[in-house]
């Protein structure tokens, strides 16, 4: 009546059920990247890569004055994404004045409110780019800016993560960064499938690439 293994996923530093499951041999995969040192298989999206590659897409548009929504420091997927943001502006050039960098939870009112702030500052400080580390908290950012009489994709571009299903229906519809999610599970099942087995898996190790999909919430040159 026990199950083979386990699928883990939203991992983290010191993760205590990676740290368990380690400690008792018994078989599992995780959809996320714990301690460097411990030594498990897991599946992961290049959140640095995304999030790196929709900064310099906002900095090819035109934009300077590019902001990030950040999780708070003790997400390590958080952490990831930020750097991404971060190396970007690093090698444009650009320096990141702290109003620009909020680290909150991944919520659509912490997202409005941190995004309220934000464009309330003077037009020559103000963001003219947001980079939402989801698409959630990107919703509440056009939802703020709207609530200003601000334009999405002319006044300000917003960028989100994930691509939900629900992105490419907003007004306007949200540039996002795909996640393979599909590729992930089939991955994960398949080291899974091998450890439960008593097979060795190939490649432990998988960090997968998203994808930026543009639309017009960021497509308008500033």
């Amino acid at each position: 009546g026990q199950v083979d293994g386990f699928v883990l996923s939203n991992t983290n530093l010191e993760d205590p059920r990676v740290r368990a499951l380690l400690a008792a041999g018994f078989p599992f995969v995780a959809f996320g990247r714990s301690n460097p040192e411990w030594d498990f298989p897991w599946v992961d999206v290049d959140g640095s890569a995304g999030v790196r590659m929709a900064t310099e897409h906002l900095i090819a548009q035109g934009h300077r004055r590019i902001a990030c929504l950040a999780w708070p420091a003790a997400s390590l997927t958080g952490r990831y994404r930020l750097e991404g943001y971060c190396e970007a502006m690093t090698a444009a050039g650009l320096r990141v004045q702290p109003a620009w960098v909020t680290r909150i939870e991944n919520t659509h009112d912490d997202a409005y409110a941190s995004s309220q702030q934000m464009l309330a500052l003077p037009p020559a400080q103000r963001p003219s780019a947001i980079v939402a580390l989801t698409d959630l908290m990107a919703m509440g950012v056009v939802n703020a800016a709207t609530d200003a009489g601000i334009t999405v994709g002319r006044d300000l571009a917003v960028v989100g993560f994930d691509d939900a299903p629900v992105a490419r229906f907003l007004r306007p519809p949200l540039t996002s960064l795909r996640q393979p999610v599909v590729e992930v599970g089939e991955r994960l099942v398949t080291m899974l499938i091998d450890l439960v087995n008593g097979r060795s898996v190939s490649e432990p190790h998988l960090l997968l690439q998203p994808e930026l999909i543009v639309r017009a919430s960021s497509a308008t040159p500033y």
